[in-house]
Parts: structure tokens; C-alpha cells; sequence
């Protein structure tokens, strides 16, 4: 199958809508240019197949760089040790299990980004207990499907004015 597949070289803005949040995601990880093998339309199902393949482990350093989340703490919501995760080469796959978190944690961070105005309000919210989600940092939800549906309509209630 990986024969099948040719790799090349997409801008991300070409291929994406603006106002779709994977654009937002995909740029943040990997910037307006990146090679992917999979990604050929807005669909959420080009999305899907993406994170099947596995994202580069280059957007996790991408990640690590732009947020103050440390290394500990990501590979905590990407289930994999650190010691395992720097053995990685930037262009190595992740597993789809890892990609799925990696892409999930990032959207959750550049939602909480464009709800809360500020770089460092939203990474003090990521942060920060919140009495909805139990007395959880939304960080540590995040690790799960459920914790990441969670955070997800917290940041819904906020963004439109039901919680804060």
C-alpha cells in the first residue's frame, strides 16, 4: 500500500477552506507548505485518512515550540513514553492512535486560541482546574475521547457566553 502512495508537495491553503478548523491545525503543525500523502480535498474524510497514515513527528516539535505544554505533558496525552518520543526523527510517522491525539490536542489549543483571544489566556486555561470539567485541567482531559469532547463544549459554552 505505501507503494501506492505518492508523496507530494501541498500547500495547505490550496486544498483547505479558510474558515476550516483543520487549516488552522495543519498550519499551526507544519506551516503553509507540507508534504503529506493523503490530503487532497476539505473533507473530513481526507482528514481522516491523514491521521490513519500518521502525521509527521516533525508537528510535534512544531507543537512543543509554539506552546509553552512540556514535553512530559504531550506525551502523556500522545500515550508514549518521552524517552520514546525523542527517539523519533522528524520525519517519521506517528501511530494513528498518536496522530489522532497529536491533532486533536492541537485543534482543541487553536480553538482555545481564537475563543480566548491571547496566547497566554488560553495556555493558563489549558492549565488552569476548571470547576465544569471536574476540578481537571482541560490538559489532562485530553488524553481521552471523551476528555477531549469535553473540553470541546467547555470552549463551545464559553464561546458563546454560557461559562466563563
Amino acid at each position: 500500500m505505501a507503494a501506492q502512495i505518492k508523496q507530494r508537495k501541498l500547500d495547505v491553503n490550496s486544498i483547505l477552506k479558510a474558515e476550516d478548523n483543520a487549516t488552522a491545525v495543519l498550519k499551526f503543525l507544519y506551516g503553509s507548505q507540507w508534504t503529506e500523502t493523503a490530503l487532497k480535498s476539505a473533507s473530513g474524510y481526507d482528514i481522516i485518512d491523514t491521521i490513519r497514515l500518521g502525521l509527521p513527528k516533525a508537528g510535534v516539535d512544531t507543537f512543543l515550540e509554539k506552546t509553552s505544554v512540556d514535553r512530559e505533558k504531550l506525551s502523556q496525552v500522545l500515550h508514549i513514553s518521552t524517552r520514546q518520543l525523542n527517539r523519533y526523527k522528524p520525519e517519521q510517522r506517528l501511530s494513528p492512535e498518536q496522530s489522532n491525539f497529536l491533532y486533536e490536542v492541537t485543534r482543541i489549543y487553536t480553538r482555545a486560541l481564537d475563543i480566548l483571544g491571547d496566547k497566554a489566556t488560553a495556555e493558563h486555561w489549558l492549565e488552569r482546574a476548571q470547576l465544569a470539567l471536574g476540578n481537571h485541567t482541560p490538559l489532562q482531559l485530553l488524553d481521552t475521547t471523551e476528555g477531549v469532547r469535553l473540553v470541546d463544549d467547555l470552549l463551545s459554552q464559553i464561546e458563546y457566553g454560557f461559562y466563563s
